[in-house]
């Protein structure tokens, strides 16, 4: 739990927003230092969709992880923001568009194919490509914190989308198992 926290903690504040071979090298770093803890959501999503889902301790380990990683990523926003909030708009709770969905299932598929036979430091360039695309603990983080917006919306939002990424990672596993 302390990597996860301490790893999120070091992506939210040293790489956090930076779509850029930049912010790959930090996530690489940090996933070589804390060795190969689930630091960031869309991969605890990964490993919880590929696991035994009917695995009631996989899902109680991995649901640690995630919160475990808000709230490494909740100290580094407190640390970026000293503590400020400011008004940002939440997306709406239950709009629902089929393309995006589509996206994330392929762009999870797409990284737990390059997660499961890669290093993690290829790994983390594939997040960074997919950054704009997959919400992280920082969003949830922010919200908790008071960053404006409905915390229900962002919550909704974030579960969903590490879902989509899930089943994603789910199907590359499957396709592989098939052939």
């Amino acid at each position: 739990m302390m990597n996860e926290m301490g790893g999120a903690f070091m992506v939210a504040w040293l790489a956090g927003g930076v779509g850029s071979l930049e912010g790959a090298l930090v996530l690489a770093a940090a996933w070589m230092a804390i060795g190969g803890a689930h630091i960031l959501p869309v991969i605890t999503w990964g490993h919880i969709m590929t696991g035994d889902v009917t695995d009631s301790d996989s899902w109680i380990d991995n649901g640690s992880r995630l919160v475990a990683q808000v709230i490494g990523a909740v100290l580094a926003v407190l640390l970026i923001t000293s503590g400020e909030s400011s008004a940002v708009e939440a997306p709406d709770m239950w709009a629902f568009d089929m393309w995006p969905a589509l996206g994330l299932i392929a762009g999870g598929a797409l990284l737990w194919t390059v997660y499961d036979r890669c290093d993690a430091w290829v790994t983390a360039f594939v997040v960074m490509a997919m950054g704009t695309m997959v919400g992280g603990a920082t969003g949830m983080a922010s919200n908790l914190m008071g960053d404006g917006g409905d915390i229900a919306a962002m919550a909704s939002h974030w579960v969903m989308d590490g879902v989509m990424v899930g089943i994603g990672a789910m199907a590359s596993v499957k396709i592989v198992e098939m052939t």
